[in-house]
Parts: C-alpha cells; sequence; structure tokens
C-alpha cells in the first residue's frame, strides 16, 4: 500500500481510538462509572489527537510513538483492564462493542506504524 494511505489509517485510528475510548467514559460515568476515569482519557484523548494531527502533517515521528501506545495498550492495559473491569461488570452490548472497537484500532495502529 501507499505510504499515504498507511499515514491516512494510522490518523484515523489514532482519532478514532481517542474519540471510542472518550466516548465511552463518559457513558460509563453516566452509569456511576468514576470521574477519575473520564479525566484520565480526556487526557490521553487529547494526546492521541495530537498524534493524529503530527501524523497528517507528515511528520515521521508519531508513528513510533503511536507504536509504542498500541502495543502498550494492547499488551498490558487492554488484557488488564478486560479482566479486571470488564468481566466483573456484567457486560453489555455497549461493552463489548467498545472493547471490540478499541481493540481493533490498537490493531490497525500497530500495522500503519510498522507499515509507515
Amino acid at each position: 500500500m501507499d505510504p499515504n494511505t498507511w499515514q491516512l489509517i494510522l490518523a484515523g485510528a489514532l482519532g478514532l481510538n481517542a474519540a471510542t475510548g472518550f466516548g465511552y467514559r463518559v457513558y460509563r460515568l453516566t452509569k456511576g462509572g468514576p470521574l477519575a476515569d473520564v479525566i484520565g482519557q480526556a487526557i490521553l484523548a487529547v494526546l492521541l489527537i495530537a498524534l493524529a494531527i503530527a501524523t497528517a502533517t507528515g511528520a515521521g515521528w508519531p508513528r513510533w510513538a503511536a507504536l509504542i501506545y498500541a502495543l502498550l495498550f494492547g499488551v498490558a492495559v487492554m488484557p488488564v483492564w478486560v479482566l479486571a473491569v470488564l468481566i466483573p461488570l456484567r457486560p453489555g452490548s455497549v461493552d463489548y462493542a467498545f472493547t471490540a472497537l478499541y481493540w481493533v484500532c490498537l490493531a490497525a495502529i500497530i500495522a500503519a506504524a510498522i507499515a509507515l
């Protein structure tokens, strides 16, 4: 694939990951979830959007930061979250949809960052 396509995929996956994560935390807040999760996810979303913008403008360094982020969250954070939070939460369809979309975005970020 063309490097511009991978650049677009990386920027889009970072943006979608930021929006999905923040939207889910706000949804969980309405169901009694902690405000600290929303604040933490808002900070992460700002960082991810900054990486997406830097990627979209053609900077080369954001791909490495995005790769580190996706590997860290894919290997350490999300598995722990699934085991410690999602499963005890008695998940519904929104929880499953968020989890699946978040994992797909992480996989897309890893693939695009490596391909660039």
